[in-house]
């Protein structure tokens, strides 16, 4: 019994091993991301989102691999915007004097192209790290949101309002993203492989221009995204 399994188990790391020499590996993959504006404007934070898609690795001489992705990806954050329409001579309202906490999603189709580089380490533990861009297009930006301000201007009444809405119009359609990470592939069963990738996108091109989180003509900044991913998926070998 015991030679019977370490038969089977032999001949299952040898599949595992040939399936790494092929060429070609597709994928599918989805997960989380952690997403946060920059900085450029100090009242930013971050939310959460999904990834999903698809991958094809093509293998190339000296541990190298190219890996062309597309995905359903969500980026955005969290904003706050203090806004006070009474310096322009408006009357005080709720309308025009509030604060309002918004947090936005943008939902993208996202292309990456990546060039990994694979360790050998084990016959059947492969840690590969890589390195490359993105191009994003946002083709939907919903925005969640909590304004609080004076209901009645005078009688110290403060009350908050919950609400959503589209925003796409507020920012860009196409984006390009920076992108470092690193995964690994563990044997599953046949010559399919766990797929255990982290990554981080990091913004190149702006999602929003001039941002002024008080509403001030010549005050803003250009704020883009910064993404933390955590995918898990499967991954077989074609040829």
């Amino acid at each position: 019994m015991a030679i019977a399994q370490g038969i089977q188990k032999k001949e299952h790391t040898n599949k595992f091993t040939d399936s790494l020499k092929n060429r070609i590996e597709v994928g599918i993959n989805g997960g989380l991301s952690l997403n946060q504006f920059t900085k450029g404007q100090p009242q930013t934070s971050s939310n959460t989102g999904y990834t999903a898609g698809l991958l094809i690795n093509y293998r190339l001489p000296k541990n190298l691999s190219l890996q062309l992705e597309i995905n359903a990806l969500q980026q955005g954050g969290r904003m706050i915007r203090f806004k006070d329409d009474t310096r322009i001579g408006l009357p005080e309202s709720f309308n025009s004097k509030n604060v309002k906490n918004s947090s936005y999603l943008l939902n993208s189709i996202e292309v990456p192209l990546l060039i990994n580089y694979t360790f050998k380490i084990k016959p059947t533990w492969k840690p590969s790290v890589y390195l490359g861009g993105s191009y994003a297009y946002t083709y939907n930006v919903s925005e969640k949101y909590q304004k609080t301000g004076d209901l009645l201007p005078g009688e110290d009444i403060i009350a908050t309002v919950s609400g959503s809405q589209n925003a796409t119009n507020l920012f860009n359609t196409s984006r390009f993203n920076l992108i470092v990470g690193a995964n690994a592939k563990l044997p599953l069963i046949y010559k399919f492989m766990l797929l255990i990738d982290f990554r981080y996108l990091k913004g190149l091109t702006p999602a929003r221009e001039n941002y002024s989180y008080i509403e001030k003509t010549g005050f803003g900044s250009d704020i883009k995204t910064n993404s933390f991913l955590t995918r898990i998926g499967i991954t077989m070998p074609l040829k």
